[in-house]
């Protein structure tokens, strides 16, 4: 088995074919998408045609639930709905939620919520780590012996008993700002980022790619957080 785990493209198809470049030379024949692939004042509608072309087998996150609602909740969400075509809002509707097989669980943030975080907590705007007792009560029911996740874009491995979580970080936003609770991410780097799981080794990988074309993409569509977060990493 050796397959690779993205996650939180969020419209950034610069960073997305850097990625799928590494992957191919890594010799991977099966990538798994963890959701939050289009949200972002960047390329949506490229990302989906991409995803969708290179048959890559992805799920849903929160920000693909918010766009399927179409409210229009910010200028954001209004620019992707805007460039999405009526192709890519039907893949969009047609993904699940939640994937398993006989050795990987996948969901984006917890099997039940894609809007919280698996293993971080948060309180007073600080991050730490949830026990393992906390983790095991909301993943107890998973039998596989990997799970992945996105959501936090935070990359990390946990070992608990024979089960490793793994998150796969971000591919395309490397830092953020969440108002409820509030608290930022932040990775300090602007990498792309992606997890193969090859056998029993796991391997997190940073790849370069022109992260300044992203940058520059958000500052003309006046995104100027996002502009920064994607150059910087930090917010």
């Amino acid at each position: 088995m050796k397959i690779a785990l993205i996650s939180d493209i969020h419209g950034n198809i610069r960073a997305l074919e850097a990625v799928f470049n590494s992957i191919k030379d890594n010799n991977i024949s099966e990538i798994y998408n963890l959701g939050d692939s289009l949200y972002g004042p960047l390329w949506p509608e490229e990302t989906a045609q991409f995803i969708i072309s290179h048959n890559i087998k992805s799920i849903t996150g929160n920000e693909d639930e918010d766009l399927l609602k179409n409210e229009l909740k910010n200028e954001t969400e209004k620019y992707v709905i805007n460039q999405l075509s009526e192709s890519s809002m039907e893949w969009l509707r047609n993904l699940p939620n939640y994937y398993e097989n006989d050795y990987i669980t996948l969901f984006h943030g917890t099997p039940g919520n894609s809007r919280n975080y698996l293993l971080e907590n948060v309180h007073n705007g600080n991050i730490t780590i949830k026990t393992n007792e906390e983790i095991m009560g909301i993943i107890g029911n998973i039998k596989t012996k990997y799970i992945g996740f996105g959501h936090s874009h935070l990359e990390r491995v946990l070992t608990i008993n024979a089960q490793v979580l793994i998150n796969a970080g971000s591919v395309g936003w490397p830092a953020f700002f969440e108002d409820d609770p509030q608290h930022k991410i932040e990775t300090y780097n602007n990498f792309a980022k992606y997890v193969i799981i090859d056998n029993e080794n796991i391997k997190m990988c940073n790849v370069a790619y022109n992260y300044m074309s992203a940058s520059k993409k958000a500052m003309e569509n006046n995104m100027n957080d996002w502009s920064k977060s994607i150059e910087k990493g930090r917010v």
